[in-house]
Order: structure tokens, then C-alpha cells, then sequence
């Protein structure tokens, strides 16, 4: 696929934020500019504390499978707290997917 120029303006305040967080995250500016565009064509916008808040959730997840799987007890109780964790999961894998 050809690739195009697209050309956009930013106050030097802003262009040397977004430099400073391309430098952060390890990749040019370009790249955080097409990551970000993606996104946004995608419905995915969100803040950094946003995502770690996503990241948080799926970390809780894993953690309410575990808990499941030592439980024991109810299975009824057991297979809800499953169907939680997979729920929370879905919810931060449908937002990371576009972030990454």
C-alpha cells in the first residue's frame, strides 16, 4: 500500500509535547501520530491514565479467575465470578487492541 503525506500544524508548545511523548514511548512522531489517528478512527480514544486504569482491569480479572478456580464451594458462585472476569477482560481487550 502507497503511502500519503498529511500535513498539520501545532503550536511549538504543543509539536514539542508530542515529541517529548513520542521520545517517552520509544517511537517518532510520526508513529504516535498514525497510533493516535487509528485510534480515533477506531472509537478509541483515550488518555494514558485511561488505558493504565484498562490495563488495572484486566489484571483484576485474571486475579477474579483465580479466586474462582480456589473458591470452591457454589459452582454457581464460581462460574458467575468467571463470567466477570471474562466480561472485564473483553472490556479492556476491546479498548487496548487500538492503543497498542
Amino acid at each position: 500500500m502507497a503511502s500519503k503525506i498529511v500535513k498539520c500544524r501545532f503550536p511549538e508548545a504543543d509539536k514539542e509535547a508530542v515529541a517529548n511523548a513520542a521520545k517517552a514511548g520509544g517511537v517518532t512522531v510520526s508513529d504516535l501520530l498514525r497510533r493516535a489517528a487509528k485510534a480515533a478512527v477506531n472509537g478509541r480514544i483515550a488518555s494514558r491514565p485511561i488505558l493504565a486504569d484498562l490495563v488495572h482491569v484486566r489484571s483484576l480479572a485474571h486475579r477474579l479467575d483465580s479466586l474462582a478456580a480456589v473458591a470452591g464451594g457454589d459452582a454457581r458462585v464460581s462460574a458467575e465470578i468467571k463470567a466477570a472476569a471474562e466480561t472485564l477482560r473483553e472490556i479492556a481487550r476491546r479498548h487496548l487492541v487500538g492503543a497498542q
